[in-house]
């Protein structure tokens, strides 16, 4: 449901962008001298519509399928939401403010429950209504006299001020799906008769009708938004003007005769009601569109894939945006390291924000597989943290460090041919703190096929905990410690050499180790203000 809602808003807020952008496109290429047909115009419209609803969830399906870091290969799917934690698993400095960034404040849940009737209850009166009326319109139809048939098409005689239009209805039984009306005035004028059936005939052929009955559903389900309003009548006006060229660029009908047509018509029925929901027409001619009719129909054949094309690579950044926004707004370094201070136990493992960890640390809360990894990691926390925190303290070590076991298996007891995902890279391990074979035997755990004491939480967590004190005491800095954990002390000695520094950052920026203590770092932040998961 919340991936629903998150396309819905994305969809909504690439909207204005898109029709603005298409709208104004097109008007700087005819005033530059290169003006579009209006078939291409429409075919523009109608794109702008697909790129507004298709690149959203393209986005949404890109985030979705990238990993929250690096996943094994065999987890790739899209991972579930896990539950909602029942409270913080971080105890440590118990008096200590963690309040959320600006922006991550969660919506109470019975203001989305008040929004989500509202919006039902509107969409559904706006479309219910306007398919009542569509309903209504075909059984009207059907009482109207039938002036005649062509092919599918039933041509019927219009009651007395009733605009000429076009409708199309789903087909069932024998009746006819495809519907032309014309007014009772124009049987006095045989011309204006066959104008006036040939350009609702065109809008069958262009598919306008089946498009309207589409737009009507569109136009409902964002019933609030004035761009969804506007795009529907920028397509219905372009829908009319195609139709106008095809017939007088075909030779179909005379430019002259159609804009005498035109103009007949509006003086005719000059306050005739709007054209039935769901159906087209001309019933407002315009002098744009007698003026379109003796002027040359230009020809560019590359020209509405080129611009779609350019409307596209516009809109994608703010598609990715609009996925930000609606997923929640991604944390500034700024924010990360006022939140890293504040959170911050006295003694414990610090946690040096830089643009890396900012980036791991969006990833785990701003991507469904990072938010249901980190969940499931918090509520496995609750329930080994006695062991491993016990196993910790008794090398007198900091118990951040159990933001190692998150990262490795979401603190999942877990053998080596488990199928649950792990955030670091390198050889698959074992246990809780993914010990790999020849580590374990190295700290005096067995590993063998009768046997595997990395299975044992609380003897796997004294070797650990003998390791990170091992490599804290040769290198004397937490970062390098971690680097070492995951890539081995001849890495690290090589990249310290290599890279001429012991900052850590410099050396993950600069390719020498990986983002595995970026990864730690946003994992230990995110431990001591679960509320970001919210």
């Amino acid at each position: 449901m919340s991936g629903l809602v998150s396309l819905y808003l994305g969809v909504a807020l690439v909207l204005p962008v898109a029709l603005m952008l298409a709208w104004g496109a097109v008007v700087l290429l005819s005033r530059m001298g290169f003006p579009l047909a209006a078939r291409q115009s429409l075919r523009v419209g109608r794109g702008v519509l697909v790129l507004a609803l298709l690149l959203p969830l393209l986005v949404m399906g890109a985030r979705a399928l990238s990993p929250a870091g690096p996943l094994f290969s065999f987890e790739r799917s899209v991972a579930r939401r896990a539950e909602r934690l029942p409270a913080a698993v971080w105890t440590a400095g118990a008096g200590v403010s963690t309040p959320a960034p600006r922006g991550a404040v969660p919506v109470p849940s019975h203001v989305w429950t008040v929004l989500g009737l509202g919006w039902l209850l509107g969409a559904g009166l706006f479309i219910g209504r306007a398919l009542v009326g569509h309903g209504r319109l075909l059984r009207r139809l059907e009482s109207l006299p039938r002036v005649r048939g062509v092919g599918r098409v039933a041509v019927v005689l219009g009651e007395a001020g009733m605009p000429a239009f076009s409708a199309w209805f789903p087909h069932w039984e024998a009746r006819p799906s495809a519907w032309v009306v014309i007014p009772p005035v124009l049987l006095e004028d045989a011309e204006a008769l066959r104008l006036t059936v040939l350009h609702e005939l065109q809008h069958h052929r262009q598919r306008d009708t089946h498009l309207a009955l589409a737009r009507l559903v569109f136009t409902g389900v964002f019933f609030w938004h004035p761009a969804a309003h506007a795009l529907s009548r920028w397509l219905a006006s372009l829908q009319e003007l195609a139709c106008d060229e095809v017939l007088v660029s075909s030779g179909r009908v005379q430019a002259q005769a159609y804009a005498r047509c035109l103009l007949q018509a509006a003086l005719r029925l000059p306050g005739a009601p709007p054209v039935p929901a769901g159906a087209t027409g001309m019933s407002h001619p315009t002098q744009r569109r007698i003026h379109m009719l003796f002027e040359p129909c230009p020809r560019r054949v590359h020209a509405v894939p080129a611009l779609l094309g350019a409307l596209a690579l516009f809109l994608l950044p703010v598609a990715v945006l609009a996925q930000g926004v609606t997923k929640g707004r991604a944390m500034t370094q700024a924010e990360a390291q006022a939140l890293a201070q504040k959170s911050q136990p006295q003694g414990d493992l610090p946690v040096v924000v830089d643009a890396k960890v900012v980036e791991q640390l969006n990833r785990l809360v701003g991507t469904d597989k990072g938010r249901a990894f980190m969940k499931r990691a918090l509520a496995n926390l609750a329930t080994h943290r006695a062991a491993l925190s016990a196993g910790l303290r008794a090398k007198g070590l900091p118990e951040g460090l159990l933001a190692v076991a998150v990262v490795e298996s979401a603190v999942t007891n877990m053998p080596e041919t488990d199928g649950q995902p792990s955030l670091a890279p390198g050889m698959r391990g074992a246990g809780v703190w993914m010990f790999i074979p020849e580590t374990a035997r190295r700290y005096g755990l067995e590993v063998s096929a009768a046997k595997d004491d990395r299975l044992d939480v609380e003897r796997e967590t004294r070797a650990a905990a003998s390791l990170l004190s091992e490599l804290h005491a040769r290198y004397d800095d937490w970062r390098l410690a971690l680097a070492a954990y995951n890539q081995g002390e001849k890495k690290v000695d090589l990249a310290l050499v290599e890279g001429g520094s012991r900052d850590v950052s410099a050396l993950i920026e600069a390719g020498h180790l990986n983002d595995y203590v970026a990864t730690v770092q946003a994992g230990l932040l995110i431990v001591r203000n679960p509320n970001l998961l919210d």
